[in-house]
């Protein structure tokens, strides 16, 4: 598994510490923005299609 610490051994700076806490941050930063905009999207589009009676299917319809 990829971690943010696999490419540092031993002691490491305060500086270098401080980059991979701020990259940790803008990823998981990143992540929450993506899950509020594209859940929002997801449960718009689910929304209106129950509305109409439709059935929503995740895979065809995203990619539509």
């Amino acid at each position: 598994m990829r971690t943010i610490d696999s490419s540092y051994s031993g002691q490491i700076n305060r500086l270098e510490r401080l980059k991979r806490d701020v990259r940790l941050l803008w990823r998981i930063a990143r992540m929450l923005y993506s899950y509020l905009v594209e859940g929002h999207r997801i449960r718009k589009r689910l929304h209106d299609k129950e509305a109409r009676g439709e059935i929503f299917y995740v895979d065809e319809d995203l990619h539509a």
